[in-house]
């Protein structure tokens, strides 16, 4: 890498063409830290250029070396903003380390001559690297320094949850009058949903059943909340594990799954990019059947938990003709255990990957209370049953219906079918992929499965004609983690670290 003075001259002409755009507090920054900040813009402007900026965490004004999830935004102003604190070293770690994966996933999906040209204006061979390294030594100099508590104040200011309602499109869709509609029209659904929900069977001939591999054979109940007790943390309170340790707690809490298989479209698989007639389309592998597994965060009065999210595929959702408006291609499921602080499953939740059908499912004691929603147009949460309790050697099997997708039963069982397909448990901060943020093509070179808003290209549905005035963009496309809006009057994200206690309580 070239020493940071034999950058002077493009640091020079940043500068005089007003390109590189300093923020107020950040008066006179050091000449090492005006060379880094260069470079990370260059970087950033041939990103947005390719279209492949990764949108899963969100950028911060003024501090484009951190990332920022609804969860590390919920500890904003709550931590001593001193670089002594652990929790608040940790808590600037988080953020970095979401900037850092998402720019080594951006320079390898960057198209091979835009990789090239950055390349050669960097001066390095590794663009994520090199940018990376800049990003620490800011860290360290703006935010990590006894005297930096101007630009510590500014980061607070700076930091937001973000937000995947767009309230100009409520505003343009006059949203107070068509969220009528759109309620009455969830009002329909659920009521229909209710009704069916339990009553499908395992037993038919028509069911495919799906379990998991790695999976933990001995399944001693105690002894796995015993084993999230002991677990390591972060000084924040985040659950310290990865690798091997990960893939074992996910395997013990895997999901059977037992889907109504009417054609090709109700068969779990990997998506991955294959050839298209005007270029790569989005498809699923049904010959290896796969779950993303994902180790998320979050806060129930007072205390962090761990999350286990398992993200399923199917190749499509059928269509049954011309005017359905909720076929299309890619559908999918997201299963999450939230374990409690005895290290046990206090709820479960679900949504497709579009971020629709949100469901609720406590472990008793834990029980839905009254929320405002209740009361109101907006969409409360929405809890068919109550989990099943599971014993030792026991596992949860989830019901799927056919061409829908639907969840329409929870079961506890001890035993699988002999005829279940093996399906494998993949982590989703695994290079290359990184949960498919980037999967190879079919010409060469990578892309991410989500485009530069988080969505899947080419799978939209016509519904988003309709349901646009609620603010989100392309209702029923199939979305990445961390863009999750779930409900279409109201505001809701899956990933809110305050969700559950909003809405659920233990008795008193």
């Amino acid at each position: 890498m070239r020493r940071w003075w034999s950058l002077l001259p493009l640091l020079s002409l940043l500068l005089i063409s007003g390109c590189m755009n300093l923020a107020t507090w950040r008066t006179v920054p050091s000449p090492g830290a005006a060379v880094c900040l260069s470079r990370i813009e260059l970087f950033d402007e041939v990103v947005a250029a390719a279209g492949v900026a990764d949108a899963g965490h969100a950028r911060i004004e003024d501090f484009p070396y951190l990332r920022v999830s609804r969860l590390l935004a919920s500890f904003n102003s709550t931590l001593p903003q001193d670089p002594s604190s652990a929790a608040y070293v940790d808590w600037l770690r988080q953020m970095r380390d979401l900037d850092a994966e998402a720019r080594r996933i951006e320079a390898a999906n960057l198209p091979a001559s835009q990789r090239q040209s950055l390349s050669r204006q960097l001066g390095t061979d590794s663009p994520a690297a090199s940018l990376n390294t800049c990003a620490e030594s800011l860290l360290a100099e703006e935010l990590l320094g006894a005297d930096d508590s101007v630009a510590r104040e500014a980061l607070e200011n700076a930091v937001e949850a973000p937000d995947h309602y767009l309230t100009a499109w409520r505003i343009m869709g006059l949203y107070p009058l068509t969220s009528v509609a759109i309620a009455a029209g969830y009002e329909g659904w659920k009521t229909e949903y209710l009704a069916d929900f339990g009553q499908h069977s395992s037993e038919a001939s028509d069911v495919t059943w799906y379990a998991p591999f790695p999976a933990i054979d001995d399944r001693d109940a105690d002894r796995a909340a015993q084993w999230v007790r002991d677990a390591p943390r972060t000084p924040l309170g985040l659950l310290d594990i990865s690798g091997d340790d990960l893939l074992r707690l996910a395997g013990w809490y895997a999901p059977l799954f037992a889907i109504t298989a009417r054609n090709h479209d109700d068969a779990l698989g990997g998506p991955y990019w294959r050839a298209g007639p005007e270029g790569p389309l989005p498809a699923v592998d049904t010959n290896h059947p796969v779950a993303d597994v994902r180790l998320a965060h979050t806060r129930f009065h007072g205390q962090v938990l761990p999350q286990l999210v398992y993200t399923v595929w199917f190749p499509a959702r059928t269509r049954s003709g011309a005017t359905d408006i909720l076929g299309g291609r890619l559908d999918g499921l997201v299963w999450r255990v939230t374990l409690g602080e005895d290290g046990g499953p206090l709820i479960h939740d679900s949504i497709h990957p579009c971020g629709c059908y949100h469901l609720f499912f406590p472990v008793p004691p834990l029980q839905r209370i009254e929320v405002p929603a209740d009361h109101g147009l907006a969409e409360a949460p929405l809890s068919p049953a109550a989990a099943p309790l599971l014993t030792d050697g026991q596992r949860m099997a989830l019901h799927l219906a056919a061409t829908s997708h639907f969840l329409h039963n929870l079961t506890a069982t001890s035993t699988v079918p002999s005829a279940a397909i093996p399906y494998r448990l993949r982590l989703v901060n695994e290079a290359p992929e990184y949960g498919r943020r980037s999967l190879p093509l079919p010409e060469g070179g990578r892309r991410s499965l989500y485009d530069d808003q988080g969505l899947v290209p080419d799978t939209e549905r016509l519904e988003r004609f309709l349901l646009w005035p609620s603010g989100i963009r392309s209702p029923g496309a199939m979305r990445q983690w961390g863009t999750h809006a779930t409900v279409f009057v109201g505001r809701r994200h899956f990933d809110d670290p305050f969700l559950f206690e909003k809405a659920f309580a233990r008795p008193q």
